[in-house]
Protein backbone atom coordinates (compact mmCIF):
# COMPACT_ATOMS: atom_id res chain seq x y z
CA UNK A 1 0.00 0.00 0.00
CA UNK A 2 1.00 3.61 -0.53
CA UNK A 3 2.15 5.62 2.49
CA UNK A 4 0.60 8.84 3.80
CA UNK A 5 1.22 11.30 6.62
CA UNK A 6 -1.56 12.83 8.72
CA UNK A 7 -1.41 16.30 10.26
CA UNK A 8 -4.12 17.52 12.64
CA UNK A 9 -4.27 21.19 13.57
CA UNK A 10 -5.51 22.16 17.04
CA UNK A 11 -5.99 25.96 16.66
CA UNK A 12 -6.39 26.85 20.33
CA UNK A 13 -4.03 28.53 22.81
CA UNK A 14 -4.38 29.89 26.32
CA UNK A 15 -2.60 33.01 25.11
CA UNK A 16 -1.22 34.15 21.77
CA UNK A 17 2.58 34.46 21.83
CA UNK A 18 4.01 37.80 20.75
CA UNK A 19 5.79 36.34 17.71
CA UNK A 20 3.25 33.77 16.53
CA UNK A 21 1.69 34.03 13.07
CA UNK A 22 0.04 30.58 13.06
CA UNK A 23 -3.73 30.42 13.03
CA UNK A 24 -4.89 30.01 16.63
CA UNK A 25 -7.65 31.23 18.94
CA UNK A 26 -8.03 31.58 22.70
CA UNK A 27 -11.65 30.30 22.96
CA UNK A 28 -10.51 27.03 24.53
CA UNK A 29 -14.04 26.34 25.83
CA UNK A 30 -14.79 25.14 22.28
CA UNK A 31 -12.12 22.44 22.25
CA UNK A 32 -14.49 19.52 22.87
CA UNK A 33 -16.82 20.73 20.12
CA UNK A 34 -13.86 21.01 17.76
CA UNK A 35 -12.52 17.53 18.54
CA UNK A 36 -15.96 16.05 17.78
CA UNK A 37 -16.05 17.93 14.45
CA UNK A 38 -12.62 16.88 13.18
CA UNK A 39 -13.22 13.31 14.34
CA UNK A 40 -16.31 13.35 12.14
CA UNK A 41 -14.30 14.72 9.20
CA UNK A 42 -11.75 11.92 9.60
CA UNK A 43 -14.60 9.41 9.47
CA UNK A 44 -16.27 11.08 6.47
CA UNK A 45 -13.03 11.42 4.49
CA UNK A 46 -11.63 7.97 5.31
CA UNK A 47 -12.78 6.36 2.00
CA UNK A 48 -10.35 8.70 0.21
CA UNK A 49 -7.46 7.06 2.05
CA UNK A 50 -8.50 3.41 1.94
CA UNK A 51 -5.55 2.51 -0.31
CA UNK A 52 -3.03 4.19 2.00
CA UNK A 53 -1.20 3.32 5.19
CA UNK A 54 -0.57 6.18 7.63
CA UNK A 55 3.04 5.98 8.77
CA UNK A 56 3.31 9.39 10.49
CA UNK A 57 0.80 11.34 12.57
CA UNK A 58 1.55 14.85 13.80
CA UNK A 59 -0.86 16.76 16.05
CA UNK A 60 0.21 20.40 16.06
CA UNK A 61 -1.14 23.83 16.85
CA UNK A 62 -1.87 26.00 18.56
CA UNK A 63 -1.47 24.06 21.75
CA UNK A 64 -2.59 20.43 21.38
CA UNK A 65 -1.66 19.71 25.00
CA UNK A 66 -4.71 21.77 26.05
CA UNK A 67 -6.92 18.88 24.90
CA UNK A 68 -8.32 16.93 27.85
CA UNK A 69 -7.52 13.19 28.02
CA UNK A 70 -11.11 12.09 27.27
CA UNK A 71 -11.25 14.26 24.14
CA UNK A 72 -7.76 13.19 23.10
CA UNK A 73 -8.73 9.54 23.39
CA UNK A 74 -11.85 10.23 21.33
CA UNK A 75 -9.75 11.80 18.57
CA UNK A 76 -7.20 8.99 18.54
CA UNK A 77 -9.95 6.37 18.46
CA UNK A 78 -11.40 8.10 15.40
CA UNK A 79 -7.99 7.99 13.71
CA UNK A 80 -7.39 4.32 14.54
CA UNK A 81 -10.94 3.19 13.68
CA UNK A 82 -11.06 4.89 10.29
CA UNK A 83 -7.48 4.89 8.96
CA UNK A 84 -4.80 2.25 8.41
CA UNK A 85 -1.91 3.02 10.75
CA UNK A 86 1.34 1.16 10.21
CA UNK A 87 2.99 -0.85 12.94
CA UNK A 88 5.44 1.54 14.59
CA UNK A 89 3.78 4.65 13.12
CA UNK A 90 5.61 7.81 14.26
CA UNK A 91 2.99 9.64 16.35
CA UNK A 92 4.06 13.16 17.35
CA UNK A 93 2.34 15.66 19.61
CA UNK A 94 3.28 19.30 20.17
CA UNK A 95 3.15 20.21 23.87
CA UNK A 96 3.44 23.45 25.80
CA UNK A 97 5.21 23.00 29.16
CA UNK A 98 2.66 25.29 30.82
CA UNK A 99 -0.20 22.91 30.01
CA UNK A 100 1.22 19.43 30.69
CA UNK A 101 0.26 17.19 33.62
CA UNK A 102 1.15 13.62 34.49
CA UNK A 103 -2.44 12.59 33.78
CA UNK A 104 -2.24 14.01 30.26
CA UNK A 105 1.16 12.47 29.55
CA UNK A 106 -0.05 9.02 30.63
CA UNK A 107 -3.12 9.44 28.39
CA UNK A 108 -0.96 10.45 25.42
CA UNK A 109 1.39 7.51 25.97
CA UNK A 110 -1.45 5.01 26.32
CA UNK A 111 -3.11 6.40 23.18
CA UNK A 112 0.02 5.69 21.11
CA UNK A 113 1.90 8.99 21.08
CA UNK A 114 5.59 8.09 20.86
CA UNK A 115 7.18 11.47 20.15
CA UNK A 116 6.77 14.78 22.00
CA UNK A 117 7.73 18.18 20.62
CA UNK A 118 8.08 20.61 23.52
CA UNK A 119 8.03 24.36 22.87
CA UNK A 120 10.59 25.80 25.27
CA UNK A 121 12.03 28.66 23.09
CA UNK A 122 14.47 29.92 25.77
CA UNK A 123 15.83 29.05 29.23
CA UNK A 124 16.03 32.74 30.12
CA UNK A 125 13.02 33.80 32.22
CA UNK A 126 13.11 37.40 30.93
CA UNK A 127 13.13 36.16 27.34
CA UNK A 128 10.19 33.83 28.02
CA UNK A 129 8.16 36.77 29.36
CA UNK A 130 9.19 38.97 26.46
CA UNK A 131 8.06 36.27 23.99
CA UNK A 132 4.70 36.01 25.75
CA UNK A 133 5.17 32.37 26.77
CA UNK A 134 2.89 31.12 29.56
CA UNK A 135 5.48 28.81 31.14
CA UNK A 136 8.60 29.25 33.23
CA UNK A 137 11.84 27.29 33.03
CA UNK A 138 10.73 25.36 36.13
CA UNK A 139 7.53 24.39 34.28
CA UNK A 140 9.59 23.05 31.39
CA UNK A 141 11.96 21.11 33.64
CA UNK A 142 9.04 19.52 35.48
CA UNK A 143 7.25 18.67 32.22
CA UNK A 144 10.41 17.17 30.74
CA UNK A 145 11.00 15.11 33.90
CA UNK A 146 7.41 13.85 33.90
CA UNK A 147 7.60 12.95 30.22
CA UNK A 148 10.67 10.81 30.85
CA UNK A 149 9.00 9.27 33.89
CA UNK A 150 5.98 8.37 31.74
CA UNK A 151 8.19 6.56 29.24
CA UNK A 152 8.74 9.11 26.45
CA UNK A 153 12.13 8.32 24.94
CA UNK A 154 11.80 10.54 21.85
CA UNK A 155 11.50 14.20 22.83
CA UNK A 156 12.20 17.26 20.71
CA UNK A 157 12.79 20.71 22.20
CA UNK A 158 12.18 23.99 20.34
CA UNK A 159 14.45 27.02 20.70
CA UNK A 160 14.48 30.46 19.09
CA UNK A 161 17.46 32.71 18.47
CA UNK A 162 18.11 36.34 17.49
CA UNK A 163 15.44 37.55 19.88
CA UNK A 164 15.06 41.24 20.80
CA UNK A 165 17.99 42.32 23.01
CA UNK A 166 19.42 38.80 22.89
CA UNK A 167 23.19 38.45 22.53
CA UNK A 168 25.01 35.49 21.04
CA UNK A 169 26.17 34.63 24.57
CA UNK A 170 22.56 34.64 25.82
CA UNK A 171 21.43 32.19 23.16
CA UNK A 172 24.40 29.84 23.55
CA UNK A 173 23.60 29.67 27.29
CA UNK A 174 20.04 28.53 26.41
CA UNK A 175 21.37 26.05 23.86
CA UNK A 176 23.84 24.53 26.33
CA UNK A 177 21.04 24.27 28.90
CA UNK A 178 18.87 22.36 26.43
CA UNK A 179 21.72 20.05 25.46
CA UNK A 180 22.17 19.25 29.15
CA UNK A 181 18.60 17.88 29.29
CA UNK A 182 19.66 15.37 26.62
CA UNK A 183 16.61 15.44 24.30
CA UNK A 184 16.73 13.30 21.18
CA UNK A 185 15.95 16.20 18.83
CA UNK A 186 16.41 19.98 18.86
CA UNK A 187 14.69 22.47 16.55
CA UNK A 188 16.21 25.94 16.59
CA UNK A 189 14.57 28.73 14.64
CA UNK A 190 15.59 32.26 13.75
CA UNK A 191 12.96 34.71 14.99
CA UNK A 192 11.13 36.16 12.02
CA UNK A 193 9.01 39.24 12.64
CA UNK A 194 5.63 38.67 11.01
CA UNK A 195 3.35 41.58 10.19
CA UNK A 196 0.20 40.23 11.85
CA UNK A 197 1.74 39.68 15.28
CA UNK A 198 2.33 41.81 18.37
CA UNK A 199 6.04 41.98 17.50
CA UNK A 200 5.07 43.03 13.98
CA UNK A 201 3.12 45.97 15.35
CA UNK A 202 6.03 47.20 17.47
CA UNK A 203 8.88 46.12 15.16
CA UNK A 204 10.40 49.60 14.94
CA UNK A 205 10.90 49.63 18.71
CA UNK A 206 12.56 46.20 18.88
CA UNK A 207 16.32 45.93 19.24
CA UNK A 208 17.19 42.97 17.03
CA UNK A 209 20.62 41.45 16.29
CA UNK A 210 22.05 42.49 12.92
CA UNK A 211 22.74 40.07 10.06
CA UNK A 212 26.35 39.45 11.10
CA UNK A 213 25.32 38.63 14.67
CA UNK A 214 22.58 36.29 13.40
CA UNK A 215 25.03 34.53 11.09
CA UNK A 216 27.70 34.12 13.78
CA UNK A 217 25.10 32.74 16.20
CA UNK A 218 23.82 30.27 13.60
CA UNK A 219 27.28 28.94 12.72
CA UNK A 220 28.26 28.57 16.39
CA UNK A 221 24.94 26.81 17.06
CA UNK A 222 25.55 24.29 14.27
CA UNK A 223 29.08 23.59 15.49
CA UNK A 224 28.01 23.18 19.13
CA UNK A 225 25.15 20.83 18.28
CA UNK A 226 27.32 18.66 16.04
CA UNK A 227 29.98 18.48 18.76
CA UNK A 228 27.30 17.15 21.13
CA UNK A 229 25.98 14.49 18.77
CA UNK A 230 23.12 16.36 17.11
CA UNK A 231 23.43 16.07 13.34
CA UNK A 232 21.85 18.76 11.19
CA UNK A 233 19.41 17.17 8.76
CA UNK A 234 17.44 20.29 7.81
CA UNK A 235 17.95 24.06 8.01
CA UNK A 236 16.61 24.35 11.56
CA UNK A 237 16.52 20.74 12.77
CA UNK A 238 19.13 18.64 14.54
CA UNK A 239 18.84 15.10 15.86
CA UNK A 240 20.72 12.26 17.42
CA UNK A 241 21.19 9.36 15.03
CA UNK A 242 17.86 7.73 14.19
CA UNK A 243 15.71 10.46 15.74
CA UNK A 244 14.98 12.72 12.77
CA UNK A 245 11.31 13.72 12.46
CA UNK A 246 9.95 11.40 9.77
CA UNK A 247 6.78 13.45 9.49
CA UNK A 248 8.59 16.72 8.85
CA UNK A 249 10.98 15.04 6.43
CA UNK A 250 8.08 13.91 4.26
CA UNK A 251 7.25 17.57 3.54
CA UNK A 252 10.74 18.14 2.16
CA UNK A 253 10.86 14.80 0.32
CA UNK A 254 7.64 15.67 -1.56
CA UNK A 255 5.82 12.74 0.00
CA UNK A 256 2.06 12.82 0.43
CA UNK A 257 0.27 14.03 3.56
CA UNK A 258 -3.19 15.27 4.49
CA UNK A 259 -4.04 18.01 6.96
CA UNK A 260 -7.21 18.27 9.04
CA UNK A 261 -8.45 21.54 10.57
CA UNK A 262 -8.70 25.23 9.62
CA UNK A 263 -5.46 26.49 7.97
CA UNK A 264 -4.12 22.91 7.61
CA UNK A 265 -2.28 22.11 4.37
CA UNK A 266 -2.21 18.90 2.33
CA UNK A 267 -0.32 17.36 -0.58
CA UNK A 268 -2.48 14.56 -1.92
CA UNK A 269 -2.97 13.04 -5.38
CA UNK A 270 -0.38 15.42 -6.79
CA UNK A 271 -2.19 18.56 -5.64
CA UNK A 272 -1.53 20.99 -2.81
CA UNK A 273 -4.47 22.49 -0.97
CA UNK A 274 -5.42 23.97 2.37
CA UNK A 275 -8.48 24.94 4.38
CA UNK A 276 -9.47 28.52 5.13
CA UNK A 277 -8.13 29.93 8.41
CA UNK A 278 -11.58 30.43 9.89
CA UNK A 279 -12.95 28.19 12.63
CA UNK A 280 -16.59 29.26 12.25
CA UNK A 281 -16.67 28.64 8.50
CA UNK A 282 -14.83 25.36 8.91
CA UNK A 283 -17.28 24.03 11.48
CA UNK A 284 -20.29 25.35 9.58
CA UNK A 285 -19.27 23.69 6.29
CA UNK A 286 -18.46 20.45 8.07
CA UNK A 287 -21.81 20.46 9.85
CA UNK A 288 -23.87 21.26 6.74
CA UNK A 289 -22.02 19.35 4.02
CA UNK A 290 -19.98 16.78 5.92
CA UNK A 291 -16.84 18.10 4.25
CA UNK A 292 -14.89 21.36 3.91
CA UNK A 293 -14.07 23.35 0.76
CA UNK A 294 -10.46 22.97 -0.32
CA UNK A 295 -8.33 25.93 -1.47
CA UNK A 296 -5.96 24.76 -4.21
CA UNK A 297 -2.72 26.70 -3.90
CA UNK A 298 -1.66 26.84 -7.54
CA UNK A 299 -4.96 28.52 -8.36
CA UNK A 300 -4.90 31.03 -5.54
CA UNK A 301 -1.25 31.91 -4.99
CA UNK A 302 0.69 33.92 -7.54
CA UNK A 303 4.04 32.42 -6.53
CA UNK A 304 2.73 28.84 -6.50
CA UNK A 305 1.32 29.38 -9.98
CA UNK A 306 4.77 30.37 -11.30
CA UNK A 307 6.92 27.52 -10.02
CA UNK A 308 7.16 24.18 -11.78
CA UNK A 309 7.15 20.73 -10.18
CA UNK A 310 10.91 20.56 -10.62
CA UNK A 311 11.34 23.98 -8.98
CA UNK A 312 9.28 22.82 -6.03
CA UNK A 313 11.27 19.58 -5.79
CA UNK A 314 14.56 21.49 -5.77
CA UNK A 315 13.36 23.95 -3.11
CA UNK A 316 12.15 21.22 -0.79
CA UNK A 317 15.10 18.85 -1.24
CA UNK A 318 17.62 21.61 -0.60
CA UNK A 319 16.07 22.20 2.82
CA UNK A 320 17.63 18.88 3.81
CA UNK A 321 21.32 18.43 4.54
CA UNK A 322 21.38 15.49 2.09
CA UNK A 323 20.41 17.91 -0.67
CA UNK A 324 19.35 16.96 -4.18
CA UNK A 325 20.80 13.98 -6.03
CA UNK A 326 21.44 14.42 -9.76
CA UNK A 327 20.48 10.84 -10.68
CA UNK A 328 17.23 11.00 -8.70
CA UNK A 329 16.39 14.31 -10.32
CA UNK A 330 16.97 12.86 -13.81
CA UNK A 331 14.84 9.78 -13.03
CA UNK A 332 12.03 11.99 -11.81
CA UNK A 333 12.04 14.72 -14.48
CA UNK A 334 13.99 13.31 -17.44
CA UNK A 335 16.47 16.18 -17.63
CA UNK A 336 19.90 16.93 -16.24
CA UNK A 337 19.91 18.93 -13.02
CA UNK A 338 22.68 21.31 -14.12
CA UNK A 339 21.03 21.96 -17.47
CA UNK A 340 17.95 23.22 -15.66
CA UNK A 341 19.77 24.91 -12.79
CA UNK A 342 23.31 25.80 -13.94
CA UNK A 343 23.87 28.27 -11.09
CA UNK A 344 24.19 25.41 -8.60
CA UNK A 345 27.79 24.95 -9.70
CA UNK A 346 28.79 28.54 -9.01
CA UNK A 347 27.58 28.34 -5.41
CA UNK A 348 29.86 25.34 -4.84
CA UNK A 349 32.89 27.38 -5.85
CA UNK A 350 31.73 30.17 -3.52
CA UNK A 351 31.49 27.79 -0.55
CA UNK A 352 27.73 28.06 -0.06
CA UNK A 353 27.07 24.58 -1.45
CA UNK A 354 28.95 21.33 -1.73
CA UNK A 355 28.90 18.43 -4.19
CA UNK A 356 29.19 15.02 -2.57
CA UNK A 357 28.09 11.58 -3.81
CA UNK A 358 26.53 13.23 -6.88
CA UNK A 359 24.32 15.43 -4.66
CA UNK A 360 24.25 19.20 -4.26
CA UNK A 361 23.57 20.47 -0.75
CA UNK A 362 24.02 23.61 1.32
CA UNK A 363 26.93 24.18 3.65
CA UNK A 364 26.03 25.77 7.03
CA UNK A 365 26.74 29.26 5.71
CA UNK A 366 24.70 28.43 2.61
CA UNK A 367 21.75 27.32 4.76
CA UNK A 368 21.79 30.69 6.48
CA UNK A 369 21.23 32.57 3.20
CA UNK A 370 19.36 29.77 1.43
CA UNK A 371 16.30 31.86 0.58
CA UNK A 372 18.43 34.31 -1.38
CA UNK A 373 20.35 31.52 -3.13
CA UNK A 374 17.20 29.62 -4.09
CA UNK A 375 15.65 32.78 -5.53
CA UNK A 376 18.77 33.24 -7.67
CA UNK A 377 19.03 29.58 -8.72
CA UNK A 378 15.36 29.24 -9.59
CA UNK A 379 14.55 32.61 -11.11
CA UNK A 380 11.03 31.07 -11.11
CA UNK A 381 12.17 28.30 -13.47
CA UNK A 382 13.72 30.67 -16.02
CA UNK A 383 17.41 29.97 -15.55
CA UNK A 384 19.85 31.04 -18.19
Amino acid sequence: MKRLGLYIHIPFCQKKCNYCDFYSLTCINRLSEYICAISKQIENDSPLYKDYEIDTVFIGGGTPSLVLPKDFNSLVNSIKNNLNLTQGCEFSLEANPGTLTKEKLIAYKNAGVNRLSMGLQSTNENELKMLGRIHTLDDFEESFRLARECGFDNISVDLMYSLPNQTKKDFIKSLKDVISYNPEHISSYLLKIEKNTYFGKIENSLSLPDDDEQYNTYILMCELLEKNGYMQYEISNFAKKGYESNHNKRYWLSEEYVGIGPSAHSYFNGKRYSYKSNLEEYLSELSQAGTVKKIYEAENDEFEAQITKSDEYLMLKLRLSDGINQNEYFSRFGEELLEKYPKLKSYVSLGYMKLKDNSYSFTPKGFFVSNYILTDILSFGQNS
